[in-house]
């Protein structure tokens, strides 16, 4: 933007902001050009805030580099104070979102000027906020939040696991999973697009399903040797994880065994085709019997 100064319409500053959205932590960089009247030398050019109250009981405005609050933060570039002046800030946090405004001041006494309005720095801290309960089946919303007040609606670009999210449904500020399912889950991070760099942090979306693919394995597959011992493993994909199994045998009532595998011994020929085992697993609450295995 180029700006007169009210005090001196040959005076025009013309500031761009590089950096549009900051995430918290990270760095900004402004410049600014001006003009001034021929037969002035440029004394001092520095960034300052809009209209900062002197930290120091000066009456002029303070020079950021020399302010307690940027001390070992700003860097200030201004080559040989005839036209042009970057800032870098680094390690931003919440309270450098402010106008920032350069100041020149030439050899000659009042011939001082400030460029207005300046360039007003927004310091962000996206977050994914999970909206919905992560169980398969249910409808999930990923929102994307800044505490920023942005001045347009931005569109967003969303990462799973590092990757760039291209087809899944968006609304706004939000990532639709309608509905969740197990493939689902996994890191998400969101940015402004345009500005992937500057993304939030991952948060990880942990679905919860019930078991599935429940099924009974045999050790030894091949055949039981007279005397020998058989193990029978329940097994099935839940999260959370299964956390009990009980075992079961054909007509009788009360359970032979519990945890995830059971192992018979002195395993007999007269056993062979007439012993028929099941058991059940139970996930919060959730219970399923599993196939039945006749050894």
């Amino acid at each position: 933007m180029k700006i007169k100064s009210a005090a001196s319409p040959s005076v025009i500053f013309t500031a761009a902001l590089i950096t549009l959205i900051i995430q918290e932590g990270t760095s900004a960089v402004m410049s600014c050009n001006y003009t001034y009247p021929p037969g002035l030398t440029v004394k001092e050019v520095f960034w300052t805030e809009h209209v900062q109250a002197p930290w120091d009981g000066k009456t002029d405005y303070t020079d950021l580099s020399k302010h307690p609050n940027y001390k070992d933060r700003v860097h200030a570039d201004c080559g040989d104070k005839k036209s042009r002046c970057f800032l870098n800030i680094t390690r931003l946090n919440k309270s450098d979102a402010h106008e920032y405004n350069c100041r020149i001041i030439t050899h000659k006494r009042g011939q001082k000027w400030v460029g207005k309005q300046g360039i007003m720095l927004s310091v962000t801290d996206l977050q994914v906020e999970i909206v919905g309960a992560a169980t398969e089946g249910n409808d999930v919303r990923l929102v994307c939040k800044t505490s920023c007040n942005l001045s347009s609606i931005p569109t967003y670009s969303w990462k799973k696991n590092g990757e760039p999210l291209e087809k899944e449904p968006t609304k706004n500020n939000e990532l639709l999973l309608h509905p969740v399912s197990r493939e689902d889950g996994g890191r998400y991070s969101c940015a402004v697009k345009g500005h992937e760099d500057l993304s939030s942090a991952e948060v990880e979306l942990d679905v919860r399903y019930s078991p599935k693919n429940p099924r009974v394995l045999v050790a030894p597959p091949a055949e039981i040797p007279e005397g020998g011992s058989v193990t029978l493993s329940c097994i099935s994909d839940a999260n959370p994880p299964v956390q009990n199994y009980t075992w079961f045998k054909e007509n009788v009532t009360s359970p032979v065994a519990a945890g995830q595998n059971y192992t018979i011994t002195n395993f007999t020929s007269a056993q062979v085709g007439l012993s028929c085992y099941y058991c059940t697993i139970s996930s919060r609450g959730l219970s399923l019997v599993l196939d039945q295995k006749i050894i």
